[in-house]
């Protein structure tokens, strides 16, 4: 795990450190030469409506009548592969050969895949179990696992939840290019700071 918080640090300095030299840049542009950044800022500055993908998500998709009208065959075929997850995650796989053909195949060290491997396998072992309970009642007990599905699939609407998406707000860009200059130094002196602690603490 040292590995991985190392790689991660030196990410997100690197980051960081990317983000002061950019706000360096345009704090000098803030200061010589502003309405670059106000052409810039006509040509960038696109409201982009989120309605489209909002519909998107509104969109009802049914498939129950069709799983219920083959209720045997949907549900043998999901059992079969419910008892395959089962027993390729829990007898049939090598959990250290895994592990090591995983860090081989995406180039990343074994101490983080096996990390994520026991949770994973632990969702996977579950999801399985929770699929065969649902293929026996709906074999065995259609009427019931429909009460429960009726109480389940209650439709949640995202259209209130995406209205403060569709809000427009300029308030930074009307500040800033009403005091280019005193944005400008505050963003150049503050980015040299900071280029300056990483640049000590990276050393």
């Amino acid at each position: 795990m040292d590995i991985i918080e190392a790689i991660v640090q030196r990410a997100f300095l690197n980051f960081l450190m990317l983000g002061s030299v950019a706000g360096l840049i345009v704090g000098v542009i803030l200061i010589l030469r502003p309405h670059w950044l106000a052409s810039a800022g006509m040509i960038v500055n696109r409201w982009i409506p989120s309605r489209h993908l909002d519909r998107a998500l509104e969109r009802v998709i049914v498939i129950d009548p069709v799983f219920y009208r083959y209720r045997r065959t949907s549900s043998l075929v999901t059992m079969a592969g419910a008892i395959y997850v089962l027993y390729f995650f829990s007898v049939g796989i090598d959990k250290a050969s895994a592990v090591s053909g995983l860090a081989k195949n995406f180039q990343m060290p074994a101490a983080y895949i096996g990390a994520l491997y026991d949770p994973m396998q632990m969702i996977a072992i579950l999801g399985a179990m929770f699929a065969m309970f649902a293929c026996l009642f709906v074999l065995f007990q259609p009427n019931q696992f429909q009460k429960f599905e009726q109480g389940a699939n209650q439709w949640v609407s995202l259209r209130k939840s995406m209205k403060p998406l569709e809000i427009l707000r300029n308030n930074v860009d009307e500040f800033t290019f009403l005091h280019t200059r005193q944005v400008g130094f505050l963003l150049v002196l503050g980015s040299i700071y900071t280029l300056v602690v990483f640049a000590m603490s990276a050393s």
